[in-house]
């Protein structure tokens, strides 16, 4: 079986947002059935499988991008958010300088 993750902007911006300060965890934004049914399939193909647990959607200036984060409790979950929302626009701006026209943080856990 591959082990190898995916190296796709899902996979890339799911680690950038587990390195933001407070943020402890991200979740998935797909409905969880067909993101377990996307998991078995590229597992019978031999697949990498990668980390989609952050969306993007669109292209060029349509893009949106949501993720769901847990956050620790010791800031204001605002204040976290924020870091994650900025950490997102600056890797966009970093990688091609073209900003997302959307990107949702929503708080899935606070603690």
């Amino acid at each position: 079986m591959n082990d190898e993750t995916e190296n796709d902007l899902p996979t890339q911006l799911t680690r950038l947002l587990r390195q933001v300060d407070g943020v402890h965890t991200v979740y998935a934004t797909k409905p969880l059935l067909p993101s377990l049914v996307g998991a078995v399939v590229e597992a019978v193909r031999n697949d990498p499988v990668g980390m989609h647990l952050v969306s993007v959607s669109g292209r060029g200036e349509d893009l949106v991008v949501t993720t769901c984060i847990g956050v620790s409790a010791d800031e204001p979950a605002t204040l976290i958010c924020r870091r994650a929302h900025d950490a997102l626009r600056d890797y966009f701006w970093e990688n091609g300088g073209v900003l997302p026209a959307t990107i949702r943080v929503k708080v899935g856990r606070v603690g």
